[in-house]
């Protein structure tokens, strides 16, 4: 039963294929820590801490979250939980900021949980962008990997709705 419930979902993603935007530059102000073993834990963290102190957050723009998966460099990455902002004066010193450039965007829309965003990712990855006529736009270091949206219809109880991942692409 299990595995025809991933066939499902692998099939409903295979089916999903991207629009393609022009968007940004966009201000994220949000906390960070690197990606690594300890991840699983640490991003839910991440974003109770973003959310208990969203009021905090002078020049907010919004109800839109964004999760960022942002390349240092070498094989580092690190994620970064964060709200759109006017500008990062005043921004409290626990919070960080990004501009994710202006540039075109493959767009895909995630159903289901967040719990299982990273099928989305890895279609986006390792299926869709080698067939397509596209390439992944990174730099050497301090790049947008690729980033999560997190829409006004999310709803954080349920880990549901309004879910894109948007990845830089050439």
């Amino acid at each position: 039963m299990n595995e025809s419930n991933n066939t499902s979902v692998n099939e409903k993603i295979a089916l999903a294929q991207p629009r393609i935007e022009q968007a940004g530059p966009l201000l994220i102000a949000g906390l960070r820590e690197p990606l690594d073993e300890h991840a699983a834990q640490k991003i839910p963290q991440l974003w109770q801490q973003l959310t208990t102190s969203w009021d905090q957050i002078p020049q907010r723009v919004g109800a839109t979250g964004f999760g960022l998966c942002i390349h240092l460099h070498n094989q580092e990455y690190y994620y970064m939980a964060g709200c759109a902002v006017w500008d990062f004066t005043g921004l409290p010193e626990t919070f960080s900021p990004f501009i994710i450039p202006s540039q075109t965007y493959a767009i895909f829309s995630h159903k289901g949980t967040v719990n299982s965003i990273r099928a989305t990712i890895d279609f986006a990855f390792d299926k869709w962008l080698p067939t397509s006529e596209y390439n992944h736009a990174t730099a050497e270091e301090n790049a947008l990997h690729f980033f999560e949206r997190y829409g006004e219809q999310f709803n954080p109880h349920t880990g549901e709705g309004d879910i894109e991942i948007w990845l830089p692409v050439t």
